[in-house]
């Protein structure tokens, strides 16, 4: 494949965006976490009102739970003839703790069958620092991701977690995610490719709470004399996320996996790379959330060019990352200890 792009910087990203939307003939679709009211909201907004007014079929799928603006925000959209729908608007069920983990966190821009956008990236200014990758595809590996947008969009009020069915294009693979306990599809694609690495494992995460099968597979690896560099943002959004994470890096680090910070801004790609030969992204993190509670979608494959694509933008948010320090981790102090302990075992309530 020789059509593709790979955004790391929002504002070139959303410009891309903006330019493919302002061409689009036929339909847009937009699947996402978080679309804010706010100035980058607003461009996209006045543009799909634009584009429904030219006859274009405009449908936005947005996650309920992130929803931080008055509904009003889409009435110009939809008196136009777009379409808005917010997935699983009831938020209080009677599985609180459960049922309202399950949102959907996937992030999809879909154009005419033609472009696809898929990644790490949610609309709006209060990411335009943030690091991410997001792949921009051209040709007919739309169709299936529209297959799978349609499907979420049948489905957006549905409380079930019934199986969704992943697709294979030529030599790639979709992969759908829901919640389940039990299925963890993405985390079995993870383990698998983590199972089968013979030189080198590089990760990319903005939340790394590895389940225990994951921590064993790192470890495992290392076993084989896999090299595996991680790289997390120095903190992320969520405070708490970091208190977890950083349980785990330090007897990581005595295993021999190489950890680094990226500094300049929050680190939000979601990105793995094996051996030089298969690359996976998407909307997931390597966490307990992403593996079970949340409907998620990643793009796997081993097309060489994208790979080698992908390699450039971890090797610069690489040389932007400060390495782990093992003794700064040792001296945390003993409030910090406890307060990951309390966190640890709270984590399925956060």
């Amino acid at each position: 494949m020789k059509d593709f792009q790979v955004f790391s910087e929002a504002p070139e990203l959303f410009k891309s965006m903006l330019k493919d939307i302002e061409s689009a003939k036929d339909f847009i679709y937009l699947e996402t976490y978080i679309f804010e009211d706010d100035p980058i909201g607003k461009k996209f907004m006045e543009l799909f009102v634009k584009k429904a007014k030219e006859g274009v079929k405009i449908r936005l799928l947005i996650d309920a739970w992130e929803l931080s603006k008055d509904k009003t925000f889409f009435r110009d959209l939809i008196n136009s003839g777009g379409e808005v729908r917010f997935f699983r608007e009831l938020r209080y069920v009677i599985r609180l703790l459960s049922k309202n983990h399950e949102r959907n966190h996937r992030k999809l821009l879909l154009i005419d069958n033609n472009i696809t956008y898929i990644g790490s990236a949610n609309i709006g200014h209060r990411f335009i620092t943030w690091r991410e990758v997001v792949l921009r595809l051209l040709g007919d590996i739309t169709f299936p991701f529209v297959k799978s947008f349609l499907k979420s969009w049948e489905s957006f009020g549905d409380f079930s977690s019934k199986r969704i069915k992943s697709f294979f294009h030529k030599s790639y693979h979709i992969i759908q995610d829901f919640p389940s306990s039990i299925h963890r599809v993405t985390e079995k694609k993870f383990l698998g490719l983590i199972n089968h690495a013979k030189k080198d494992i590089m990760i990319e995460t903005p939340f790394f709470i590895p389940t225990e099968r994951i921590r064993n597979a790192l470890v495992n690896a290392i076993k084989r004399k896999v090299k595996i560099t991680l790289i997390v943002p120095v903190r992320s959004d969520k405070f708490y996320v970091d208190v977890l994470r950083d349980r785990y890096l330090g007897k990581l680090h005595n295993e021999g996996v190489s950890i680094y910070y990226y500094k300049p801004s929050v680190l939000h790609a979601k990105l793995l790379i094996i051996d030089n030969s298969f690359f996976m992204l998407g909307s997931s993190n390597v966490d307990y959330r992403s593996f079970i509670y949340q409907y998620e979608i990643n793009f796997f494959g081993k097309n060489q060019d994208i790979i080698h694509a992908l390699k450039n933008h971890f090797n610069e948010t690489l040389s932007k990352s400060e390495l782990f320090n093992y003794n700064e981790w040792k001296k945390r102090s003993s409030f910090k200890k406890t307060l990951e302990i309390f966190m640890h075992f709270l984590r399925k309530f956060l």
